[in-house]
């Protein structure tokens, strides 16, 4: 079953998000945002402001040996993903997700229809962290991406706890701090 609002906004007051903002925003201070917070059967989550793009390499990028990547990395209000780039970002929250509860990332359809992609893996019974998102930009346009603002959209499914859950096995993107999370392998 996917959580609605009440349910979610029940999960959250014990933790499953932190911070919490149990409303859709719009606008503040400076003016209009890329909208975050609580959904009808969501939460948009926002951007953190910590980027991090590969560097070019003339060998391939190796999951089995994550020292020799090449990143370079931007702290920044604002970050200009290029036409056909990726870039690694975080979420400004903070997830702990129950035992019974699976969530699923989508993107936002204001960056979608720019041509951003965010891919995130899925948020897993028993994980806790800041997400890491995985941001491509496939259009032949820069796009600005905007730090505290709306990126993308958290679903939440809740099912029967499962025999292992990802605390229980020691997943090793357990506990991910407030900064992007390079490829590691355990």
């Amino acid at each position: 079953m996917i959580l609605n609002d009440l349910a979610i906004t029940a999960r959250a007051e014990k933790g499953m998000i932190q911070p919490f903002v149990p409303h859709q925003v719009t606008s503040n201070d400076r003016g209009k945002v890329m909208s975050f917070g609580l959904t009808s059967f969501g939460y948009d989550i926002r951007l953190g402001s910590t980027f991090v793009e590969y560097q070019l390499n003339h060998a391939p990028n190796d999951p089995k040996e994550p020292s020799a990547l090449r990143t370079a990395t931007f702290i920044t209000d604002a970050y200009v993903i290029k036409p056909g780039a990726f870039v690694l970002a975080h979420s400004a929250e903070y997830f702990n997700i129950p035992a019974d509860i699976v969530g699923i990332c989508v993107a936002k359809s204001t960056y979608a229809r720019l041509g951003v992609h965010i891919l995130v893996t899925p948020l897993e019974p028993g994980w806790r962290g800041y997400l890491t998102l995985e941001i491509s930009n496939l259009s032949n346009a820069a796009v600005k991406l905007y730090a505290g603002e709306g990126i993308a959209q958290i679903m939440f499914h809740e099912g029967d706890v499962p025999w292992t859950t990802y605390a229980d096995r020691g997943g090793k993107y357990q506990d991910q701090a407030e900064t992007v999370v390079l490829p590691r392998m355990k």
